[in-house]
């Protein structure tokens, strides 16, 4: 049996595609192989045991998932920020939101007196970084500290609209005082 030119190349051809796909599903084992790696790595980091093998294999889908999800995005380099592995990467979004929106029940807000009344001197812009009341982000865990921040920053909005008022019929004030000085 004679191959013509053209056999030849349509031979060459499918053994090319035939190397390429190969290659392609070795990849991804050494891909997948690697993961299965660093999940392990990532398991003994965070102290993550599993019930049983099928939860720890979906876990691992979970995990290999958000690695490729952050990898890919730090990839983009179209943000100001980059995205880590934590102790969070084997969890979906789902079950992320549900163990961290959880809310701990009301809360009182304590009445106290307002203690800036008597100020006057009022910035025009604040940086709060030389305030001391920028820090780093921290892991808020369950402890429901975010209902302490948001009554913080309730407390301070007060007394800001307050101190903010303030200031406005106090010039208003001394406007239609000038006004009446001039007439």
């Amino acid at each position: 049996m004679a191959f013509t030119s053209q056999s030849k190349q349509n031979m060459f051809a499918i053994f090319l595609l035939l190397v390429l796909g190969i290659s392609q599903v070795m990849s991804r084992k050494l891909h997948e192989t690697s993961l299965r790696e660093r999940h392990e790595q990532w398991m003994t980091r965070y102290g993550k045991v599993y019930e049983d093998a099928a939860e720890k294999e979906k876990r691992f889908q979970i995990f290999k998932d958000n690695v490729e999800f952050i990898e890919s995005s730090n990839a983009a380099g179209n943000k100001p920020y980059q995205l880590g592995v934590n102790h969070f990467a084997d969890l979906t979004l789902e079950e992320f939101k549900a163990s961290r929106n959880g809310l701990k029940g009301p809360r009182e807000f304590s009445t106290t007196p307002f203690k800036y009344e008597n100020v006057r001197a009022i910035p025009q812009a604040v940086d709060w970084r030389e305030e001391g009341a920028v820090t780093p982000v921290k892991d808020q865990g369950q402890c429901g500290k975010i209902n302490k921040i948001i009554q913080s920053v309730l407390h301070y909005l007060h007394c800001s609209t307050i101190i903010i008022i303030s200031s406005i019929l106090f010039h208003l004030y001394f406007l239609k005082f000038s006004i009446t000085i001039m007439l």
